[in-house]
Order: C-alpha cells, then structure tokens, then sequence
C-alpha cells in the first residue's frame, strides 16, 4: 500500500500496460476500461488473462487487416487471450490528493470471462484520479501483476468548466491499421486531450472476418480487441462510455428474437454489458458542468422488427425510453444538450438501408423525434454507425446531426451516400472521431482523422455550434 500511496501522491501514471512483478499470471492482457463516470462513482472494468499479451500470431489478420475485396469468412479462435481465474482489487486516489482507498479483493472465473467490475463511490467532483489495479492467484497474498492509469470525474452541474469529448464509431479487427498497436485513431485522439469518449457502438464485429457464431468466439473477439496496445492505452487513460449497435449485439441491422449461427439476440445483450464498464440501463444521461449534458440513446433492445410496417406503434427506442429522453431533456438547464445515437436521426443514408431513424422505414418515429429535438434550444444529434463524417441540417425542422465516421479510412467499406447539398453543411468520405470543445458557454466542433505522416491527428472541419 505504501508504495502505491506513494505512486498516487506524485501524480504519476504509467501508460505501459502493464509493469509485471511476477514471471507468472494472472495478467492484464486486456488492460482496464473505466466507464459510467459521474461527479463522484466510476465503474473500473479489468479481466485476469493467463499470458501477458494476445497471441496475435494465430491469423494474419490480427495484425494486418482484411485485404480489399476479401471475403468476411473464417470463424474466430476462441483462445487467442485466455482468462485467468484469480483475484484483483483496485486502489485509487486524487492525482494530486494525499488520500488512497482500496476495493476488496475480488473473484473472478470463467462463468464471466475471468472480468470483474468494480464500482467506486465517494468520488470528487471535477477531479483526475490515478488507480492501480493489482492481481493475484486464488487465495494468495503474494501480488502477481500491477496496472496503473487514470480517468477525470464530471464537474458538477453548476460548474463553469472547459469540456473537450471525443465521439467515434465502428471499429474492426478486419480495420486495424498498425499491427499489435490496433488503431492509430487511439494513439492520436490522446493528442485532442479529452475529458471523456463515447463510442456510438459497433465496437467489434461479430459477423465479419474472423466470424464469431458462439459466445466463446463473441468474447475472444472482445479480448483482442482491447489487447491491442494504441486500443489498451486510450481507455486505461480516458473516461469512456460505451453504446452498442447491430454488430456488437449479434449482426447486421438486428432485432430481439434473431440467432447469428449459435448465439443468440438475447445473449448479445448479455455479452455486452459484460465486456464494457456498464450500470442498470443502456441509456443513460451524464452532465459535464453548467454547459454539457450528453444523452446516450438504446437503440437495439426494444425496437421492432425492421420488417413491420411503420406506424405509430412501430419504434426503435420503445415508449418507456423514449418518454425518458423527452422528459429528461425538457428538464434540463444545460447550455447544450448533445442526444448521441447509435444511428441517424436525420441522415441522408446510403440507399436502401432499413435500420434507423433516417430511413421511411422508421419514418413515423423518426419525424416525431425530429419534431421534438428541433424545438430544443441548443440541441444536437451526434450519430454513429455511419462510415463517413458529415454535418446536416434537417430541411423541415432545421434539427442539426453531426456524424463522425468510422474509426479510420480502413472501415470506409459500405458505401456513402455522396455529398447531398439540401443536407450538408459538411461531409467527407474520411473515418475518424468527432471532436466537441465547449468553453465559455461557445460550443465547436471538429471533425478528425488519422494522420499517418504526423504524431497529430488532422483536423478536416471546424464548425461553431
């Protein structure tokens, strides 16, 4: 405890992965995600590995992409990061505080993938926290392996303060374009120095190559996910909330009831809060101080079927949801209010797609909830599952929708729909993040890619909200 005490009261937070003090496991192979941060709890997300890293030499994807025009086939090795069973704790602290506290140690096995998540209380408002998660066999004393990172809680509600976020999507092992590292949208969006990420979703991709049909061969490819270094670092080091779409539910443009080989809807949804930092809902709400509240819509697990014939009764967030987003956004005082959906509100998509909001085939709720946002002042959609970045504006209701594109360039496959001048006000073929500054009630955005030439990311666009 001493030295970690000490560790914490310097203020120093290793981004290494890992730092081993045993030739032996368990290990943290895929890092730690800390999610669901509010002014004063976080959820802390660890999983005991058996070896240090993934084996990456299993198939030659893991490390060089799906080549153009290859087919989306193979299934998923289910052992290229085994579990561990173990114990882990978690100690923590102000960065520059005097004081740390210590989780109790915890059991983990393969009834949850070797993960535990622990939520921490008693937090600090506005404050940057350094932890040190710690492991070891079952039932020894002796510690096997340290991790060490560091997350920023919320300011209050009433608080003056400069936020930055960063929103991204879709991201694949099919993608990665730097090998063992995973994505260089990771190490380059350090460089925007956020406060917080959400991940609109599609985070893997069970239906594309390698394919994964099964829980085990779902979970692996979660585990190589967040083993590869630039993916590991960011979400050790960076407040996170996680949505989830189609793909990393079960498969392409899903419903309740549907099967993907041997896995099922239900299953997904399971698999899901098991692998990210996640409390009782899947949408939820969090304020950043006196200018910022984000809205993170559920848009998988109470729709209808896309095939239903749309209507009144046909939805995507289901009445209870969408009764809280209405509700909870009327009741707000924030200077902007940023509703961020897994996909379009207002679009255009591509051609004959039949999944969101934007398409007629959801056209009934989706005008609803144009209708509504558009009378909120200082309300934004921010979208995902799109593979390009764009900025819109509703022709009817003037709602605007900022969509931020797919990880990188390398996830542009799907087409788009081109530039659409009654819509656009900006848009690009690009992947990358989308980034919001809001500093002295001023909101911008800015819309990035990976520069492979430079440490830094290249700013495309820039647009005052």
């Amino acid at each position: 405890m001493n030295s970690m005490k000490s560790l914490l009261l310097a203020g120093v937070v290793l981004c290494a992965a890992m730092a081993s003090l045993s030739a032996e496991g368990p290990y943290f192979a895929n890092g730690a995600k800390v999610g669901e941060v509010n002014q004063n709890s976080a959820i802390v997300w660890v999983r005991l590995t058996q070896s240090a890293e993934a084996d990456f030499e299993q198939l030659p994807i893991f490390t060089m992409g799906l080549e153009e025009g290859a087919k989306d086939e193979g299934s998923m090795p289910a052992d290229v990061v085994p579990g561990m069973a173990g114990e882990v704790r978690v100690i923590f602290g102000p960065k520059d505080g005097n004081t740390t506290r210590s989780t109790d140690w915890e059991s983990v096995s393969s009834l949850s993938d070797y993960v535990f998540q622990f939520r921490i209380k008693g937090l600090k408002a506005d404050t940057e926290y350094a932890y040190l998660v710690e492991s070891r066999k079952p039932l020894a004393t002796e510690v096997s392996n340290k991790l060490s990172g560091h997350f920023k809680t919320a300011p209050k509600a009433d608080a003056e303060a400069a936020i930055r976020f960063i929103v991204t999507t879709c991201q694949a092992i099919r993608s990665i374009d730097s090998g063992r590292e995973g994505h260089l949208t990771y190490k380059q969006m350090l460089e925007f120095n956020p406060d917080f990420l959400v991940h609109t979703g599609d985070i893997v991709y069970y239906d594309k190559a390698p394919l994964a049909k099964n829980i085990p061969q779902a979970r692996a490819k979660w585990n190589l996910m967040f083993a590869y270094g630039n993916n590991q670092r960011f979400h050790q080091n960076v407040t996170s909330y996680f949505m989830k779409d189609d793909h990393d539910t079960l498969k392409n443009d899903c419903w309740p009831g549907q099967t993907y080989g041997d896995l099922t809807f239900e299953q997904g949804l399971e698999l899901f809060r098991e692998q990210v930092p996640m409390g009782d809902k899947t949408y939820r709400t969090y304020r950043w101080g006196k200018d910022v509240q984000i809205w993170m819509t559920e848009n998988r697990d109470y729709r209808s079927s896309n095939r239903m014939e749309d209507g009144p009764e046909k939805t995507i967030l289901g009445a209870k949801q969408k009764a809280w987003l209405k509700r909870t956004i009327e009741a707000s005082d924030a200077t902007y209010k940023f509703v961020i959906s897994p996909g379009p509100i207002v679009g255009p998509d591509k051609a004959g797609k039949k999944d969101n909001h934007g398409n007629d085939v959801f056209f009934t709720e989706g005008q609803d909830l144009r209708d509504f946002l558009s009378a909120q002042e200082n309300t934004y959609v921010i979208c995902g599952d799109r593979h390009w970045q764009y900025m819109s504006k509703d022709p009817k209701t003037g709602l605007m929708e900022l969509g931020s594109g797919a990880i990188n360039d390398q996830h542009n496959y799907g087409g788009n729909p081109g530039e659409v001048p009654e819509y656009h006000q900006y848009f690009s073929g690009n992947g990358g993040f989308l980034g919001i500054s809001v500093k002295n009630g001023q909101a911008t955005a800015q819309w990035v890619k990976a520069d492979y030439s430079s440490e830094k990311p290249e700013v495309l666009f820039t647009k005052a909200l």
